[in-house]
């Protein structure tokens, strides 16, 4: 494409800017990097600071026990976790979106103990990242995709009902799935894992965690028991609905200190979902 400016009798060809600035999608090892960055306010010392996408301390879990689960893919590559909330809509953690690919860039994996194949493989029409998303806090850390093709309700495939709480309901233990890391160091792995995660109140969360934890984020956790990178976006559950997104966490998973969890039933993240979904 040629752009032609005009002035006075001389007349100018440049090229456009989409010519000169061709586009080029991230390498995986770049959004992998991103996706799993830390809350710019917490401190990175040795065992003690946080990361992104934090199962460790589970078990392998078949598809049908949580037929609500997702792999988000990009390049068909698993970097996140995700939730069916519709027969055309998924949920996950805007912080697994945050580079704004392409939607043909990303895919959604349903109704599969594996990540990598089986289930179906849906294309992404377009998705939504919370107009508040904060990308050094991890506000409001909430993102809606909308796929093309229909996620068929049945034993593997089910939408999870949404909570409208404040929060957990105390003494009730919050169920956790995804393929992420085993281990505090490794890598994602293939068969679904499954863990379930005490509640920790906010006030003692919020000690733990320094005054960073605000009101649209819970938590859940305990030592040798956590999430882990290649979980973020994943559903948090509690008496069959989704309490929260899988957000951040200590960098060594199950060190004891608690994990963080997007509140879904926060009137801001709850709005936001039912205003882009209709859910």
């Amino acid at each position: 494409m040629r752009c032609i400016v005009r002035s006075l009798q001389v007349v100018f060809a440049i090229c456009c800017l989409d010519s000169i600035f061709a586009y080029s999608p991230l390498p995986l090892e770049a959004v992998i990097a991103r996706v799993n960055r830390v809350p710019h306010s917490v401190s990175l010392s040795p065992g003690y600071g946080a990361q992104m996408a934090r199962i460790v301390g589970g078990r392998k879990t078949p598809i049908e026990e949580v037929p609500y689960q997702v792999s988000l893919r990009y390049f068909n590559n698993h970097i996140c976790g995700g939730s069916i909330i519709s027969h055309s809509w998924v949920l996950t953690a805007a912080h697994c979106l945050d580079w704004y690919p392409n939607n043909d860039e990303i895919s959604v994996r349903t109704g599969s103990n594996h990540q990598s194949t089986g289930g179906s493989l849906h294309a992404v029409f377009y998705y939504h990242l919370h107009e508040h998303y904060d990308t050094t806090k991890y506000q409001w850390d909430v993102a809606t995709i909308r796929v093309r093709t229909a996620m068929v309700n049945g034993p593997a495939i089910s939408a999870i009902p949404l909570s409208s709480l404040s929060g957990w309901t105390d003494g009730e233990r919050v169920t956790i799935a995804g393929w992420g890391y085993l281990a505090p160091v490794g890598t994602v792995i293939d068969n679904l894992q499954m863990v379930r995660l005490d509640v920790i109140p906010r006030e003692l969360c919020n000690q733990s965690w320094t005054g960073i934890i605000t009101d649209d984020m819970i938590c859940a956790g305990g030592p040798g028991l956590d999430a882990c990178e290649g979980d973020s976006g994943g559903p948090a559950v509690q008496g069959g609905m989704q309490h929260g997104i899988v957000s951040w966490g200590p960098v060594k998973c199950g060190n004891g200190l608690p994990g963080v969890f997007t509140n879904i039933g926060h009137p801001s993240v709850r709005n936001f979902i039912r205003r882009t979904t209709m859910v």
